[in-house]
């Protein structure tokens, strides 16, 4: 059977309602090497286990100092978005998205977010052939669908300080423009934009996709490599932020980092409403 042109990967660490079923969206999961970690979320379908081989473990000696399950807690999702990014397909579009976070296919609808009731029908709705194709159409004359852009009362970088450890942003900006110099001229988005496409829900072309999840990677190893800790734990020491957990700093930068990829490098971009599923 042919490969749909488009997939995408949904990233899953529980139990949640899904359309299996789906030619475009397939459900993934990261397992650990234990018994029970290496088995799916539940038994209700097929689920891409993103930790096969050994590619990703490779980043697996910056967090040394905690447990397998807190490493995968950590870059779960990041996981999922490095494995399609590695992964051999014929598809010319990838995307991520989480169990209970997906896109509206459509472009006429200007909602910042719709709220579905988390069951079946509703991710069939959202996962339907039919969205698959109105995308197709989209990604015509588009390079990226993402979610629609919220207009914040501060710049991107002081809502993320409000709320974060300041010294992951200051690596986060250093390491991009190390990583690639010629965004330099763009890293006042950061300190003048008040609009951002939070929740990093998007389909792009492949090779945008594995440029950014690239990017995004080798940003996050500048992090690890200088950072005072890698794994910072509240439950173990208190911390100068309102973030319960804020070893979920990958995640957080990553958000951030999706849209600016988008501005730096001019993409065309079509918004659609973030779903939100519960």
């Amino acid at each position: 059977m042919n490969e749909p042109p488009i997939l995408i990967l949904s990233h899953f660490h529980k139990p949640f309602p899904f359309n299996f079923n789906s030619s475009w969206v397939k459900a993934s999961y990261a397992g650990g090497t234990g018994p029970y970690e290496w088995h799916p979320p539940s038994d209700d379908g097929e689920y891409i286990n993103v930790t096969t081989g050994d590619f990703i473990r490779k980043y697996r000696h910056y967090y040394s100092m905690v447990s397998e399950n807190d490493f995968l807690k950590a870059i779960g999702q990041q996981v999922t978005d490095y494995y399609l990014a590695n992964y051999d397909t014929s598809a010319e579009y990838l995307g991520c998205a989480s169990y209970r976070r997906f896109l509206m296919i459509d472009e006429n609808d200007k909602t910042e977010k719709i709220t579905l009731p988390a069951t079946l029908e509703s991710s069939e709705k959202i996962t339907s052939e039919e969205k698959m194709n109105k995308a197709l159409v989209l990604l015509q004359d588009n390079d990226i669908i993402i979610n629609h852009e919220r207009v914040i009362h501060t710049s991107v970088e002081n809502q993320y300080l409000t709320y974060e450890l300041p010294e992951y942003w200051h690596l986060f900006k250093e390491g991009i423009v190390r990583v690639n110099p010629s965004y330099r001229n763009k890293m006042n988005w950061f300190t003048e934009s008040n609009r951002c496409s939070y929740e990093g829900i998007y389909i792009m072309k492949k090779h945008l996709f594995r440029q950014l999840v690239t990017e995004h990677f080798l940003i996050m190893e500048h992090i690890w490599k200088n950072c005072s800790e890698v794994f910072p734990d509240k439950s173990k020491k208190q911390y100068n932020c309102s973030e319960p957990f804020p070893w979920r700093y990958p995640g957080f930068l990553n958000e951030r980092f999706v849209p600016f990829f988008v501005h730096a490098n001019n993409l065309k971009k079509v918004e659609v409403p973030l779903v939100f599923l519960g």
